[in-house]
């Protein structure tokens, strides 16, 4: 009778085969299993088969039918993948983790630790070693680096993953933000600012040299600072205005945005008004975008770039003036666009054009 107890080494041709796995075969046969494992007696075969079925090695395969007899037996069997023993790696889990880290994640989640293994013990190690170093406050990719030697894995997808994963805030690591600065150039230092933020470099430019010569007054607005926004980063930037603006700007009377006419300009002025219109008065520098529509009318407009994301409110168009709203509403419908480079050093000084 066959002893489902016994430690299984079976001789096939060349082949010492230990489990049902080292067959290397998806699908046995009835007849194959017999012969492989020399079961002659039917109720062997059975008992093989119930066994290995319990084990997690066979299931039977059902469109193959039953062999007649009685009690029956599928003709065919597929092999299982064999299950990995993972008590090592749950003992882990349960033991070597340092003691406040949440565990049930990857108790529930072999594999995935199996794949954060060595950022784990690096982060445990860490806790149980430098416990007093966790007392000093670092930047983000300061602590990232001292904890794993990689400055930017705290501030990517895996380092924000396998904290969450082991219920640790960022705050546990005792870290402090570093704000992008602001690029930007004052042409006084008053109390009373009018700043205005300019989506492209070549603008901003345009505008410092301009002030340095002397000016002040663009399109009929004082300004006193202008800050290169540089597309959408202003949007990061804009939420550290507080800690990174110097005294005298930190609170103008007035934050005006002027960029791009297209989608991707006008998405970023929204939602610099929706994020920060509490704190700052911010507002749109129209009369820069009714002289770009003026510039624009005997020129042929540029196709704006592919795959711009066209969820826009219309909190911009609220805040143009009226005879200019449904022509930018055209431009954006024929898929054009206006840069701010329409308005040049030239016209800015207050040349012929």
């Amino acid at each position: 009778m066959y002893n489902r107890n016994k430690k299984e080494v079976f001789h096939w041709g060349w082949q010492i085969i230990k489990t049902i796995q080292d067959f290397n075969k998806k699908i046995l046969k009835l007849n194959e299993i017999q012969e492989y494992f020399k079961l002659y007696d039917y109720k062997d075969l059975m008992d093989f088969i119930s066994v290995k079925k319990q084990q997690g090695d066979l299931l039977e395969v059902i469109s193959s039918k039953t062999n007649g007899m009685n009690p029956p037996l599928y003709n065919k069997y597929k092999v299982l993948p064999l299950k990995e023993d993972n008590k090592n790696f749950i003992d882990e889990i349960n033991y070597a983790l340092y003691f406040s880290f949440n565990k049930s994640y990857y108790l529930s989640n072999i594999d995935k630790y199996k794949e954060d293994k060595q950022y784990i013990n690096a982060l445990t190690n860490y806790f149980r070693e430098n416990k007093l170093r966790l007392s000093i406050p670092m930047s983000i990719n300061e602590r990232s680096y001292d904890i794993w030697g990689e400055e930017k894995f705290l501030k990517d997808g895996s380092g924000k993953r396998i904290l969450k994963n082991l219920g640790i805030i960022i705050e546990d690591l005792n870290v402090y933000r570093t704000p992008e600065p602001f690029v930007y150039f004052s042409a006084n230092k008053s109390y009373k600012q009018r700043v205005l933020i300019l989506e492209n470099k070549d603008t901003w430019y345009t505008l410092r040299k301009l002030m340095l010569e002397g000016m002040n007054i663009f399109i009929g607005e004082k300004i006193d600072t202008i800050i290169y926004g540089a597309g959408k980063s202003i949007e990061k930037s804009l939420e550290d205005f507080e800690a990174t603006a110097p005294d005298y700007f930190k609170s103008p009377i007035e934050l005006l945005y002027w960029g791009d006419i297209d989608y991707e300009g006008i998405a970023i002025y929204e939602r610099l008004k929706d994020r920060h219109s509490a704190l700052l008065n911010i507002n749109l520098f129209k009369g820069a975008y009714k002289l770009m529509l003026n510039l624009s009318k005997n020129r042929t407009l540029a196709m704006s770039k592919d795959n711009q994301n066209k969820n826009i409110k219309d909190r911009f168009f609220s805040e143009l003036y009226a005879e200019n709203i449904e022509e930018i509403k055209h431009i954006l419908s024929s898929g054009l666009y206006i840069p701010q480079e329409i308005v040049n050093y030239e016209i800015l000084k207050g040349g012929n054009r």
